[in-house]
């Protein structure tokens, strides 16, 4: 609207202006205060979840990775049986086309080597970072989905409290000064 200034008010209108109960607010940051230790274990306790999905993941990754590897060396022994099976038959034709079935088997095989030491290496780190010395360790520290997501709820829930309320806080004393 034409003629409106910020917040969608004129000039000259009346504002409210919020008051604040100075003994409230500091009485809310302290009940906020002392619930600090409990909610520091349960960040802990959300950190360690979290690590522990990832090293889960990155598990399963590791077990998907390992089984291509298998089979593309399964692959490659065959094709490298086949290939000496044709050197054997003497037949120019079909050692051509095992020796070209093989370089493929064998350039699949490569092809599964990088990510399956790729997903060694993430494992290693996940475990690491979350603290664990397994992934059985890990897995025992997983939480649900749902439990999961109400607890990193309260604990942001938390956050934004104690946030809003050092806010008022902070702006009192600065009102005082």
């Amino acid at each position: 609207m034409p003629g409106r200034a910020a917040g969608g008010r004129l000039p000259g209108d009346v504002v409210e202006v919020e008051t604040v109960d100075e003994e409230a607010a500091f009485a809310r940051l302290q009940e906020l205060y002392d619930q600090l230790p409990e909610r520091q274990r349960q960040g802990e306790q959300l950190a360690q979840a979290v690590a522990a999905a990832e090293v889960v993941r990155c598990e399963a990754e590791l077990h998907t990775a390992r089984t291509l590897l298998e089979e593309a060396e399964a692959h490659e022994r065959a094709a490298r049986a086949a290939l000496d099976e044709a050197l054997a038959s003497g037949d120019d034709a079909l050692v051509d086309a095992r020796r070209r079935a093989h370089l493929h088997a064998g350039s699949l095989l490569g092809f599964r080597i990088g990510p399956a030491k790729n997903a060694e290496t993430a494992l290693a780190r996940a475990l690491e970072e979350g603290g664990f010395a397994t992934a059985e360790a890990a897995r025992g520290a997983l939480m649900d989905e749902d439990a999961r997501a109400a607890l990193q709820a309260e604990v942001e829930a938390y956050r934004a409290a104690y946030a809003a309320a050092l806010e008022v806080c902070e702006r009192l004393g600065a009102a005082d000064e």
